[in-house]
């Protein structure tokens, strides 16, 4: 009776503690008047209350039903720790050198606590996570006792940035008290809300703000590693001033970048030579050498007048790709443009993996056709690889748009068989041209090269034709879908739709594109409908895959207000993590 009874105590206890924690987290954040760096300041102490109120809804400290299981005397501990942080003038002015004050809270500060934020990161927060400002609000709504908060400055921005990582270290032990399931889920729902924050920043100072506080703790999670570098890659993009959304804003001052570091464009200018013997053919991807080493090069096809209207379009999209330094993206470093006007051509220059090394590359499509067994599980493995990407890319508000299995590469060494290229990991090439911010980029951008029709095989049933819509992140699901369709099937796309659209497909197509002709071409949506079809699928890949594929492939059009969101890149990813063999 008493060990329940102390049970009971500590319960309680750790329920007025976590109150107490809301409180001083709100008059914490808002008595601040620290310069310029107050911004990233506060948007760490928003993203550090959501942790802490995602906890407790977690242990079910707010219900009647409790978890029995936690370890409510440690829980009791942290939370007075991370109270007394926040409320503390001793302990910030001891470990800090921080003049601190005291200050009564008045009821017009009170009352402005119970407002959502509306602008900056903690804006966007509030946006995703309203719950959370709706259990704040009414935590310091239902307080009658008075109510202190700390005055003090300091424009040292690692000072700051410490400040943060020290509540996030208690909040830390707090998710060690989980469960590893409970524990594991909200790590992963953390996940996903830093993703989305950073889709949804409109400007480069709030995705550096992102990309600062990811780390500020003792441990950093291969998906935060990640998303900080979805963040820096989203700042290159917004000054670059490319594929964005009506909401996002282009920095004009070098104050807005807030020292943003930006390589130069690197315009390769000594001549590229054949790699191997063979002579370079200028067309697609194919090996040279450059300086010496053996580099990738991708060609883009811009003969006569449109050679110059791609240009500016080409050197954007080298500074994107040359931007990343992360895994995550699984692209080849890139080195530079060639230009080669001579022969109508644009070049984007990737380095290999190794100067020792004689590589070779096959592309998934490649593969496909060589070779006739892959198992299950590598083509899976292969799938969460391409899902994970098209996530990390809709992270930064960049999009493919060229999504298909010849963009899709692997590397060996020279001589290697098939099983080699396939243990490897995956590449993404072929990025199409980056549509920059101003009337002559979008006027170019609907006058592109023609490309096979086959091709259009894989695009958005709107993203075909004269007749298509602006590009937008729902087609590449859709180009993902067409991907995954071929990896459970391991069959090209053209042959799967030849099997049930029709065995004269392919001569229809070929026919159309030596006579220039419009053909109808058929969809992953229709193919789905037909019982034969799914049948076959689902016998060689699985319930799962299918209606993962179709998710991709039924994406609605967003609008204004949803259009950053990454609600099914998200759940592709997770449905794909469940696809296990």
């Amino acid at each position: 009776m008493e060990t329940a009874a102390a049970a009971v105590a500590f319960v309680t206890a750790a329920f007025d503690m976590f109150q107490a924690c809301v409180r001083a987290f709100e008059f914490f954040n808002t008595a601040q008047h620290i310069g310029p760096d107050g911004d990233l300041f506060r948007a760490g102490l928003e993203f550090e209350k959501y942790r802490l109120i995602s906890w407790a809804q977690r242990v079910r400290l707010d219900r009647e039903n409790k978890r029995s299981a936690l370890n409510w005397p440690l829980a009791c501990v942290l939370l007075d720790q991370l109270r007394a942080f926040l409320t503390s003038a001793q302990i910030l002015k001891s470990r800090y050198s921080l003049e601190v004050s005291e200050e009564d809270v008045q009821e017009a500060e009170k009352l402005r606590a119970l407002e959502r934020p509306s602008r900056g990161v903690g804006g966007l927060i509030a946006r995703l996570k309203p719950s959370i400002y709706t259990t704040s609000a009414h935590i310091i709504q239902a307080s009658n006792s008075p109510m202190k908060k700390l005055l003090w400055a300091t424009r040292d921005r690692e000072k700051l940035k410490r400040i943060v990582g020290e509540i996030a270290e208690l909040i830390d032990k707090l998710q060690v008290l989980l469960d590893d399931a409970e524990r594991l889920s909200g790590e992963a729902e953390y996940a996903v809300l830093l993703r989305e924050v950073v889709s949804l920043t409109s400007t480069t100072a709030e995705a550096w703000q992102v990309g600062e506080l990811i780390g500020s703790g003792p441990r950093r999670s291969p998906d935060e590693t990640a998303i900080k570098a979805a963040a820096h890659v989203k700042q290159i993009r917004l000054v670059v001033g490319i594929d964005r959304r009506d909401d996002e804003v282009r920095p004009t001052t070098s104050r807005e970048i807030l020292g943003l570091r930006i390589e130069d464009l690197k315009v390769l200018k000594r001549s590229l030579r054949p790699w191997g013997g063979e002579p370079l053919r200028y067309e697609g991807l194919e090996f040279a050498s450059y300086k010496g080493a053996q580099v990738l090069i991708q060609w883009k096809v811009a003969e006569g007048n449109s050679w110059e209207m791609h240009r500016g379009q080409i050197k954007c999209l080298v500074k994107l790709l040359g931007s990343i330094h992360d895994a995550s993206f699984r692209s080849l470093p890139c080195m530079g443009y060639y230009p080669l006007q001579a022969e109508g051509r644009h070049g984007i220059v990737y380095e290999t993996p190794g100067a020792e090394v004689d590589w070779t590359f096959k592309t998934l499509r490649d593969l496909m056709l060589d070779s006739a067994h892959v198992s299950l599980r590598r083509r899976l493995e292969i799938a969460r690889a391409l899902a994970q990407t098209v996530l990390q890319l809709h992270t930064a508000g960049w999009m493919h748009k060229s999504l298909r299995s010849e963009n899709v590469i692997f590397l060996a060494p020279a001589g290697s068989d098939d099983a080699a290229f396939l243990r490897s990991e995956p590449f993404l090439v072929g990025y199409d041209y980056a549509r920059a911010d101003n009337e002559e980029a979008a006027a170019a951008y609907t006058q592109l090269p023609d490309t096979e029709i086959e091709a259009d095989l894989y695009r958005h049933p709107k993203a075909r034709g004269a007749g298509r819509e602006t590009y937008q992140k729902r087609f590449d699901l859709y180009s993902l879908g067409c991907l995954l369709l071929e990896l459970g099937c391991w069959k090209r796309l053209l042959g799967v739709f030849c099997m049930y659209e029709g065995e004269d497909l392919a001569e229809r197509i070929a026919r159309a594109a030596e006579r220039n002709n419009v053909v109808e071409l058929p969809t992953v949506n229709r193919l789905l409908e037909k019982d034969d079809a799914v049948a076959f699928l689902e016998y060689h890949a699985g319930e799962k895959l299918r209606d993962t594929i179709s998710l991709c492939c039924s994406v609605e059009k967003a609008n204004d207000s949803t259009e950053g969101l990454l609600k099914e890149q998200v759940e592709v990813v997770k449905s794909l993590d469940w696809c296990r063999v």
